[in-house]
């Protein structure tokens, strides 16, 4: 595994073709009957929307129950029971875990790994293609591939970000109007083929940045221009911004290069990537390369198959002694259980 795309093309290997073809057109019958799974209704999930909005929904993986908060008349169910889907199909697929584990933020790539199953259960690539024809990425693409399909608005982010050339994403702000700020309710990132996920990039849950143009609620307006984004903490980066306003909310496509040709002056930006280090470690019988940050107490990095350090794996050999003092030695120090004050 290398890539979020190969992730979602092993998990998906799980499902027969029969499967996957069904679930568009029935996606309750299809998790019920063809995959043994215990949906359920529950409308309180509504008053607590998670994944940042776009998704509704809760597995409980080990019951293989999956609640769905209900919605009448709207295609975003649909989404909720695809991205559940997409978490257990993630729990059958040992790869797809491991390469999980060795990202630097192991939570953030697994949701947008569910919202790239969703969106393939969803969608046909021959109608992305038939949006998508000619030309960039626009933010109208959304719309146009939402108006061609069975798909939610987030599934149609999802598709349109994975066509982008180079780092960028799609993204939908929504306007809760004064005194609140305006808020990504879903963004699809699409990290650089090369150097993957950068430090700055929208995310749901994320107030839109101060000084930043999609603070202004412009009805059926649009935005193209040289803009950025900015992390709550306060680091910065440069993107082109390209923006269509619909119904009191932006959908907008970010990306790190001048696809529309909107600026005539294009300037040379450092941008940031995660670049975690490599290390080899002997652990699990094997000796092996990871990448990631090191354990600051034993200097070692995280085994992928046990999740542990030098130090944790030392800890678990530990024994308590059974004299009662309730302390903790290594075994060879014990003689018939008792350490050496209690014997």
């Amino acid at each position: 595994m290398r890539t979020i795309e190969e992730c979602v093309e092993a998990a998906l290997a799980v499902l027969t073709p029969q499967v996957r073809v069904g679930f568009a057109a029935d996606p309750i019958t299809v998790l019920r009957d063809g995959l043994d799974l215990k949906v359920q209704q529950a409308p309180h999930l509504a008053q607590r929307r998670g994944d940042g909005g776009a998704c509704d929904g809760v597995s409980f993986l080990q019951d293989q129950v999956i609640l769905f908060a209900p919605t009448p008349y709207s295609r975003r169910e649909n989404f909720t029971l695809a991205h559940e889907l997409g978490h257990w199909l993630v729990t059958q697929t040992p790869p797809v875990y491991d390469w999980l584990f060795e990202q630097p933020d192991p939570n953030q790539e697994l949701e947008t790994v569910c919202d790239g199953i969703a969106q393939r259960l969803l969608l046909t690539q021959s109608s992305i293609d038939q949006v998508v024809q000619a030309g960039p990425m626009q933010a109208r693409h959304v719309l146009d591939l939402y108006e061609h399909s069975n798909a939610s608005i987030p599934a149609c982010a999802i598709a349109l970000a994975a066509r982008l050339p180079g780092l960028g994403a799609v993204v939908i702000v929504e306007h809760r109007g004064p005194p609140d700020p305006a808020v990504v309710a879903y963004a699809s990132i699409r990290p650089d083929p090369e150097r993957g996920w950068p430090k700055v990039y929208p995310w749901p849950g994320q107030d839109v940045p101060a000084g930043h143009p999609l603070h202004h609620v412009r009805a059926g307006g649009s935005i193209r221009r040289r803009s950025f984004w900015a992390m709550p903490w306060g680091e910065r980066a440069d993107f082109y911004l390209d923006a269509v306003e619909v119904r009191g909310r932006w959908i907008a496509v970010l990306a790190d290069t001048d696809l529309w040709g909107a600026e005539r002056f294009h300037p040379n930006t450092a941008r940031e990537f995660d670049q975690r280090p490599e290390r080899e470690i002997h652990c699990c019988g094997q000796t092996q390369k990871v990448r990631g940050y090191p354990c600051p107490t034993c200097d070692e990095a995280h085994c992928p198959e046990c999740g542990k350090c030098r130090c944790e794996r030392q800890q678990d050999e530990l024994i308590m002694c059974a004299g009662g003092c309730f302390l903790i030695f290594r075994p060879n120090l014990l003689v018939n259980g008792l350490c050496e004050e209690c014997r």
